[in-house]
């Protein structure tokens, strides 16, 4: 349990309209391991909506552009070091330190970046252009495709995400189940590595002609294909 890291709740569908007693099912549970302790994690970010631009970034500058500010202190005091030297004359309020050197300070402040108060309280401008988003949670919604070609098959905007989160380019991606091959595509044009295994013929068929829709053709011949065709009817049997 140690490397577990999150569940995260995937609404998959629109809502149900079943005659039932019960609730719709409209979500899948994903479980996210890691193998090691400290794993490949590119921090994932969503491009902020109008919604959040207005409420997080309520203030606007003479050129128009939208910020917000926040504290240039943390809490914990530190004795020694560059964060807890006086900035324009005060001192990090009791039990806090300073954000970063006081020599970064000052460059912000002469660069128009701290916003001071009527009451002189000192806070770091943030534009809103200058963030790549906010940070993704526990909750996606990613909806299954309507009329998909496999039955399981899944949104590649999914797949994307936790391609790009989990690994770099390189690595080596595997779907032990990969049934119309949206997992493998996704990799592909990662610039991912990856393996995919089925035993199901008509989950090769529609991985193979998924993967013949990239730029790139994955299989030499004619009767390579067939072979693999051939391996997994003999599987099932």
């Amino acid at each position: 349990m140690e490397n577990f890291r999150n569940d995260i709740t995937r609404i998959k569908c629109n809502p149900k309209n079943f005659n039932r007693i019960g609730y719709g099912n409209i979500k899948d549970l994903i479980l996210f391991y890691s193998k090691t302790s400290h794993p490949i994690w590119n921090e994932p970010r969503e491009k902020y909506s109008a919604k959040d631009i207005e409420k997080l970034f309520p203030k606007t500058d003479r050129q128009g552009r939208r910020y917000t500010t926040v504290p240039i202190h943390a809490p914990g005091e530190t004795e020694r070091g560059k964060s807890n030297r006086p900035f324009r004359g005060m001192m990090p309020p009791k039990g806090r330190h300073w954000r970063t050197d006081v020599e970064t300070l000052e460059q912000w402040d002469r660069d128009g970046l701290i916003e001071w108060s009527a009451t002189g309280n000192p806070r770091k401008v943030v534009f809103a252009d200058e963030r790549e988003g906010k940070r993704v949670q526990d909750i996606w919604e990613y909806k299954d495709p309507q009329y998909p070609m496999y039955p399981t098959e899944k949104n590649n905007k999914l797949l994307d995400l936790i391609i790009r989160t989990s690994s770099n380019p390189g690595s080596i991606v595997l779907d032990c189940f990969c049934g119309s091959g949206t997992t493998l595509k996704s990799a592909q044009q990662l610039n991912r590595n990856w393996i995919g295994i089925d035993l199901s013929e008509h989950a090769i068929r529609a991985t193979t002609k998924k993967l013949e829709n990239t730029e790139e053709s994955f299989f030499v011949s004619a009767p390579e294909y067939e072979f693999l065709q051939l391996a997994a009817v003999n599987c099932d049997k």
